[in-house]
């Protein structure tokens, strides 16, 4: 077997139904275009705590497509934050993700699940051509991989990420040209570690994060404004956060070198 049909074979496709009058609110926004929203496809890298916070919203939006790639397995101690149940346990995380999205579409959305890292997906040549990908694992390597293969296609991403004490967090837009991840953290460049099992996170910051990151999918997709690339979030502080605009760095080798997988 190829490596690519290895992925499609651990891999699941569902459609959502379109549920009629759902979405008629939406045309009060200002910036929102509905049809644009349900032509695009998000790819999803990661499926647990932070984009289980945006999946769902995106599926609620009326997404046209939404792909979502993730290796690991439902433990029981991500139940208390992450997009899974008791019945989940044990199965692949992109998988399940997909499968409890299905009842929240509002819209035919493509789900797709993908038991696969985004290293392997790249190196085997799945289509991950989209409107825009959203990162939220929680290891630079990863990261990293996917900062330099989605600006090698042009394709914007937006990195989302939370602090171990789960009072902080942060989501950084990557766009198709100007100041990358790699700008942003150039510590990261280098940072092949994996985080240790059992990394502590609660469900108040992982769905604050992934608020702001769904409004920047808006602002991608559509017109809604946002003057901002990084956005800072805090839950144990009076100012809660900031955001700012990023510089780019001219020697950063996300973008000055041919890009490479780290595995």
């Amino acid at each position: 077997m190829n490596p690519i049909s290895s992925v499609l074979q651990n891999s699941i496709k569902l459609s959502g139904n379109s549920v009629p009058g759902a979405l008629d609110r939406h045309s009060g926004i200002a910036g929102f275009d509905q049809q644009s929203y349900s032509r695009a496809k998000v790819v999803c890298i990661g499926a647990g705590g932070l984009i289980g916070n945006v999946a769902p919203v995106l599926v609620r939006k009326g997404v046209g497509a939404l792909a979502i790639l993730d290796h690991d397995e439902v433990e029981i101690t991500n139940l208390n934050r992450q997009r899974f149940y008791p019945r989940d346990i044990g199965e692949n995380k992109a998988i399940a993700l997909a499968r409890n999205l299905l009842p929240e579409c509002t819209f035919a959305t493509r789900i797709t699940g993908f038991a696969s890292s985004i290293q392997k997906a790249i190196g085997t040549g799945i289509d991950l051509q989209c409107s825009v990908a959203v990162c939220g694992v929680d290891n630079n390597a990863a990261r990293i991989v996917t900062a330099r293969y989605f600006r090698s296609k042009g394709i914007p991403v937006i990195f989302m990420g939370v602090s171990l004490k789960a009072d902080h967090g942060y989501v950084f837009v990557q766009d198709k040209e100007g100041p990358c991840f790699g700008c942003l953290f150039p510590d990261a460049i280098d940072d092949i570690t994996q985080p240790c099992p059992g990394t502590p996170a609660m469900a108040e910051i992982l769905q604050l994060v992934g608020s702001f990151g769904s409004y920047a999918i808006d602002s991608l997709i559509c017109d809604r404004p946002r003057d901002w690339q990084y956005r800072e979030i805090w839950l144990n502080t009076t100012t809660c956060g900031g955001a700012r605009k990023v510089t780019l760095r001219g020697n950063c080798p996300l973008h000055t070198t041919k890009h490479q997988l780290l595995t």
